[in-house]
């Protein structure tokens, strides 16, 4: 009797051993590369949508008054008064319509980036609730999100590449003394917002390229040591 029971002791610990080992390998957990896959992902994607939503890309000057401009917003510009003339008005805006904005190369880049940053944002937010919450990211998930990545970097990328062709419009030739065009400053110069959006663009393509480390599977087998 008693070396049934042991019998039946150990049927049972093996029974509980293979029912643990039989767990769905979704359950995984980010790696340490994860981990730092995770909070890059989210500088970048900080990094981008901060510079993108600021207008500070270009600097110029209109009337001794330096003026600032993005790609759907610009700081200072003048307008004109009831008496038919012309001031400064020293504040920062967006363009009233998608529309007014000033050159059809902005429109593309507000959209290439505006899209690259929704995209990066919603990746660096799933991989942070992954450090929190096992089982979020597989292998083959951290992969999709590394393809993800790739293609936000590269519409921001892309937007930022292609904003010096709306260096032509007659806003932009205004303030940099009206010698600007694709790809010439003129008097203007490159601003801190677009340095700050083209270093997200880079550090985005950059977190990609650890998206297929993030993620090690890990069984839980909880009675190994019964």
């Amino acid at each position: 009797m008693i070396r049934t029971g042991l019998n039946d002791n150990s049927s049972w610990k093996t029974e509980l051993i293979q029912r643990a080992r039989r767990q769905p390998a979704a359950m995984t957990r980010l790696s340490g590369v994860g981990v730092f896959w995770a909070l890059l992902s989210l500088l970048a994607a900080v990094g981008a949508s901060f510079g993108f939503y600021m207008p500070y890309w270009l600097q110029g000057q209109l009337n001794g008054i330096p003026v600032y401009f993005g790609v759907f917003r610009r700081c200072n510009y003048p307008r004109r008064t009831f008496n038919d003339e012309f001031e400064m008005v020293e504040q920062c805006g967006r363009y009233s319509s998608f529309t007014d904005i000033p050159s059809l190369w902005w429109q593309v880049a507000t959209i290439a980036v505006g899209t690259g940053c929704g995209l990066a944002v919603l990746i660096a937010l799933i991989a942070i609730l992954a450090i929190c919450i096992r089982g979020i990211i597989s292998p083959f998930i951290a992969r999709i999100a590394g393809v993800l990545q790739m293609c936000s970097g590269l519409l921001i990328g892309g937007g930022v590449a292609i904003y010096p062709h709306g260096w032509t419009s007659m806003e932009v030739q205004q303030a940099c003394g009206n010698l600007s065009g694709s790809y010439k400053f003129g008097t203007c110069t490159f601003y801190w917002a677009f340095y700050l959006t083209a270093g997200g663009a880079a550090l985005t393509l950059i977190t990609a390229m650890f998206s297929c480390c993030a993620s090690t599977p890990k069984r839980d087998r909880p009675y190994d040591d019964v």
